[in-house]
């Protein structure tokens, strides 16, 4: 969409690494703005810093504020979207026919030079073929017959000898726990610093200057 537009929103943040003491000196200069009127961008609330810009003057003015150390975000307004969207499409009458329905061409096959040559002579009937008779004299069944055709087989049960078997009275320890000796660990070497100083020093690193005097905001509304 040619005509869609982005809001510049900045939320008083900075990109990381950087100082916001100094990221104030470099917003105040970009804008022109006093030190005082600069560090009131920087209390976390969100303030629109251009309403309306292209995509690409809205990246390059993140872009430049990018290098200064202050990060800001791209916002799409919804509201020339919705413009947009209502000039793609139009409204028809009622009644207006929007799809007609789509007609195929009717196609003419030509069938005159095709033959089709059959010699009836030669044509047989398909034979009839008698299933093939199974010889079942053999088989009888008894219907007076009180054994059953598959007899069951008996299976012996097992002897479990349970005289050497022996029960536990209610609330005994069947399986008696282990104490494990705790490993001798000698701590005669080790001593304990009672400074207040921490362990591990923090350094902190001298923030590197930028120099942003070849950069401007040109971006026009």
């Amino acid at each position: 969409m040619d005509n869609q537009t982005f809001k510049v929103v900045f939320k008083g943040k900075t990109v990381r690494g950087v100082d916001v003491d100094n990221a104030q000196a470099r917003f105040a200069k970009l804008f022109k703005l006093s030190p005082d009127k600069a560090a009131v961008f920087f209390d976390g609330k969100t303030r629109v810093l251009k309403k309306a810009l292209p995509m690409e003057k809205a990246n390059h003015f993140r872009s430049v504020l990018k290098k200064a150390g202050i990060r800001v975000s791209l916002v799409k307004n919804e509201e020339d979207s919705d413009q947009a969207r209502q000039k793609e499409w139009e409204i028809s009458e009622p009644g207006v026919v929007i799809l007609r329905p789509v007609q195929p061409p009717e196609t003419h096959v030509e069938t005159s030079h095709i033959k089709l040559s059959v010699d009836f002579d030669q044509l047989e009937d398909k034979a009839d073929v008698d299933p093939p008779e199974v010889d079942i004299n053999h088989i009888h069944i008894d219907d007076n017959a009180e054994q059953p055709i598959v007899e069951p087989e008996e299976v012996e049960l097992p002897e479990i000898n349970t005289d050497d078997l022996t029960t536990a009275e209610v609330g005994a320890i069947m399986v008696d726990a282990k104490k494990v000796t705790p490993p001798d660990i000698p701590v005669d070497d080790i001593e304990l610093n009672d400074s207040d100083e921490p362990i591990v020093k923090k350094v902190k690193h001298k923030e590197p200057e930028v120099d942003i005097s070849g950069i401007s905001l040109e971006v026009e509304d």
